[in-house]
C-alpha cells in the first residue's frame, strides 16, 4: 500500500467534482492535515480493534508484504524481498499437512530509532502478540493458525506452559536470513493476513519493545505476560516502527502527530509532517476544510451539497468499502453493566442475559427498518447486506435468508420472549452510540420508534461516549446492543466469518455465544481456512451465513459506500477497501 508512487486517476472513475483554483496558495505545503471525528483506542497495533486506529499504525509500520495502492487482489514485497509460492520454494508442505511458509527479510531497513530491523525483530513481533494475547483479529486468526488453539493462554491451559512455548517457539523461526512459520495444516489467506500493511502485522523492534516494559523475549518471563490488557500494555501511548512516518505525539481525543521518516527504505514521503485532528463532529471538519485549515475529512451523503461545488474543494462520491456494518446482539452482559437498568426484567430494566432469548433476537430483527435506515442516512446510496459475507467477496449468498421488517412477527416473537413474560411486563436498557457517528445514532433511533410502537412498556434510552470509550465498552461487554462491524482486509470469505461467528474472533466472546462457536461454527470455518477446494468453500460458507441467519446473531444493517472531501492542493489519494483510511505516503500538496 506505501510502496508505489503511481497516482490513480480516481477523480475521473468515481466522479470527482471541485472548482479548479489557479494560482491559490497551499496552505501548510509540508503538513497534511486530516479531521475526523474517530479517536483511537491505542497505540499498540497488536491491540487494535478499529480502522479509524489502524490508519496510523498503517503508516508507522510495515508488514511482510502488501498490497499495491490497496489492492486486496494483488501482493507485493515490503520488509520480506520476495511473495513466498510454491514455486519459488518458500512454500512447502510436508505429507501429513504441515506447512512451512518463508520469507526472506530485506536488508538495510531501518527502525524510527535509527537501529536496523532483523530478521529476530520479525520472530519477536508474531511470537509476542501471540504469547501476551493480542486483540487484534489477526492474531485471534494467528493463533488458530499457528497454535491450533483459540489463544496461547487457551493452548497453555490444554498441554501446560513448557509444551505450550514450546509450540510457539518452533511456530516462528529464522536461520538468521528468513523467516519461517510452521503451520499445523494449510492456512489459505495466510499471505494476506502478512499483508495487512502494518495495521496488526506491523513489525516491531524488539530492543525498543523490551525498552518500554514488554515482554523480553524469552521462556522463563513469558507466563509474567499471558493474558495482556490493552490498559496495563507498555506499548498503549507509544510507537516505533520502520514506516514512512514516525510517531511524534498522541493528545487523546485532540490530535495525532506524526513526522516523515526520510531514512524511509522505500524513500522519503513527501510531506514533513501529518496531522491527524480530532474534531466534534462533520459540520466542524467541513468547516475546517473549506477555510483551508484541514485537507482532508470524509462527509456523509447528507452533508454532501455543503462540500460540492465549494471553492477550492473536491469530492469523490460513491467510493466501494469493504465496511459491513451490524448491530450486535450481547447475550450475557457484564454483571454491573450501568446500561440494564434494575438487572431485572420489566419497565426498568433487563437481565444481563436479555438477548439470550433468540425470540428478543428475531423480534429485534423484524423490527428494523432497513428502507428507511438507507434512505434517510444514506439517501439509498448503501447496500443491505446478504449476511456476514461481504457483497462482492467470493461465495456471498444473495439467495440467503434475510431478515425484513415487518412488525406483526416482531409483536409475535415478542409475546414468546421469556415464556411470554416479556410482552407483560416491558423491559428497559440503554444504548450508547460513538459521537459524532450520525449512521449509528438514526440506526436506534429507528429501532427504538418501531420496537416502542408495539408496547407502552418498551423503553429504549440512547446516550453517545466517545469513540475510544465507546469501544471500551463494546469490549469490556457492558453494553446491550453495540454498532460495531467488519473491514476485512483479505479478500477471502474465511476472514469476516472467522470475525463474526469463531470462538476467537472476538465477537462469539462479546456477543455471548463463546461455547455455540466452539461446537457448531468453529470446526465449518477451521475448514474453510484450510481447504482450497472451491466448491467445498462455497458450501461451507454458505452453510455458515445460514446459520448465522438461523441464530439471528446481529441486525446486518448496511454495507456502505464513502464519500470523502479533499482541498484541490492534495494530490496522490487513491481510494482501496477503506477509502477513509489514508496512505500518507503517496500524499504530496501543490497545483
Amino acid at each position: 500500500m506505501k510502496k508505489g508512487r503511481v497516482l490513480v486517476l480516481v477523480g475521473l472513475l468515481l466522479g470527482l467534482v471541485g472548482v479548479l483554483t489557479i494560482g491559490q496558495t497551499v496552505n501548510n505545503p509540508d503538513t497534511f492535515i486530516e479531521a475526523t471525528t474517530n479517536t483511537i483506542e491505542t497505540l499498540d497495533p497488536q491491540f487494535m480493534l478499529s480502522t479509524a486506529t489502524t490508519e496510523i499504525s498503517n503508516n508507522v509500520y510495515d508488514s511482510l508484504l502488501d498490497h499495491p495502492h490497496g489492492d486486496l487482489g494483488k501482493l507485493i514485497p515490503s520488509i520480506a524481498i520476495t511473495v513466498p509460492a510454491l514455486e519459488n520454494g518458500l512454500i512447502t508442505e510436508a505429507p501429513d499437512g504441515t506447512t512451512y511458509i518463508s520469507f526472506p527479510i530485506r536488508e538495510g531497513v531501518k527502525f524510527h530509532d535509527g537501529s536496523t530491523l532483523k530478521p529476530e525483530d520479525v520472530v519477536y513481533t508474531f511470537k509476542r502478540g501471540l504469547l501476551v494475547g493480542g486483540q487484534a483479529t489477526n492474531y485471534n486468526i494467528l493463533a488458530t493458525t499457528l497454535l491450533g488453539a483459540n489463544s496461547f493462554s487457551d493452548l497453555v491451559d490444554k498441554v501446560g506452559y513448557d509444551a505450550a512455548y514450546d509450540v510457539l517457539d518452533q511456530a516462528v523461526t529464522t536461520d538468521g536470513h528468513s523467516v519461517t512459520f510452521k503451520l499445523p495444516k494449510p492456512f489459505v489467506p495466510f499471505l494476506g493476513l502478512m499483508s495487512d500493511g502494518g495495521s496488526a502485522c506491523g513489525i516491531l523492534s524488539k530492543a525498543w519493545c523490551v525498552a518500554q516494559g514488554a515482554w523480553p523475549g524469552t521462556k522463563d518471563t513469558g507466563q509474567n505476560y499471558m493474558n495482556q490488557t490493552m490498559e496495563k500494555d507498555p506499548l498503549f501511548d507509544k510507537m516505533m516502527g520502520s514506516g514512512p512516518f514516525k510517531f511524534v505525539s498522541w493528545e487523546p481525543s485532540t490530535r495525532v502527530v506524526l513526522d516523515g521518516f526520510a531514512e524511509y527504505w522505500a524513500g522519503a514521503p513527501e510531506m514533513k509532517q501529518v496531522i491527524r485532528k480530532i474534531v466534534p463532529d462533520g459540520q466542524t471538519a467541513i468547516l475546517l476544510l473549506k477555510k483551508g485549515d484541514v485537507d482532508f475529512t470524509t462527509v456523509s451523503v447528507s452533508e454532501l451539497g455543503q462540500v460540492e461545488g465549494a471553492p477550492g474543494v473536491k469530492v469523490l462520491k460513491n467510493l466501494p468499502s469493504t465496511w459491513l456494518m451490524k448491530i450486535n446482539f450481547v447475550q450475557k452482559i457484564a454483571d454491573g453493566s450501568s446500561y440494564i437498568g434494575d438487572g431485572k426484567l420489566g419497565e426498568n430494566g433487563i437481565p444481563n442475559d436479555f438477548f439470550s432469548d433468540i425470540n428478543v433476537r428475531k423480534a429485534f430483527e423484524y423490527s428494523f427498518d432497513w428502507d428507511a435506515f438507507i434512505n434517510d442516512v444514506f439517501l439509498g446510496a448503501a447496500l443491505k447486506p446478504y449476511g456476514p459475507v461481504l457483497i462482492g467477496f467470493p461465495t456471498a449468498n444473495p439467495d440467503n435468508p434475510q431478515y425484513y421488517l415487518d412488525l406483526d412477527k416482531a409483536k409475535e416473537y415478542f409475546q414468546k420472549a421469556w415464556n411470554g413474560e416479556l410482552w407483560e411486563k416491558g423491559f428497559k436498557f440503554t444504548v450508547a452510540y460513538s459521537s459524532g457517528s450520525t449512521h449509528r445514532q438514526r440506526a436506534l433511533e429507528i429501532l427504538k420508534a418501531d420496537i416502542e410502537s408495539l408496547n407502552p412498556k418498551f423503553h429504549i434510552e440512547l446516550s453517545s461516549l466517545p469513540w475510544a470509550a465507546y469501544v471500551g465498552a463494546i469490549s469490556n461487554i457492558q453494553l446491550p446492543l453495540s454498532l460495531f462491524g467488519m473491514l476485512p482486509d483479505v479478500f477471502d470469505p474465511y476472514m469476516p466469518l472467522f470475525e463474526h461467528m469463531h470462538s476467537s474472533g472476538g465477537y462469539a466472546e462479546w456477543n455471548g455465544y463463546l461455547e455455540q462457536a466452539k461446537t457448531e461454527f468453529d470446526p465449518l470455518i477451521d475448514e474453510l481456512g484450510s481447504n482450497y477446494d472451491p466448491q467445498r468453500r462455497k458450501e461451507i460458507s454458505y452453510k455458515l451465513q445460514k446459520l448465522d441467519y438461523d441464530n439471528a446473531l446481529a441486525i446486518w444493517h448496511f454495507q456502505a459506500v464513502e464519500h470523502v472531501a479533499m482541498r484541490d492542493w492534495v494530490q496522490g489519494y487513491y481510494t482501496g477497501p477503506f477509502p477513509f483510511n489514508l496512505d500518507y505516503y503517496t500524499l504530496s500538496k501543490g497545483y
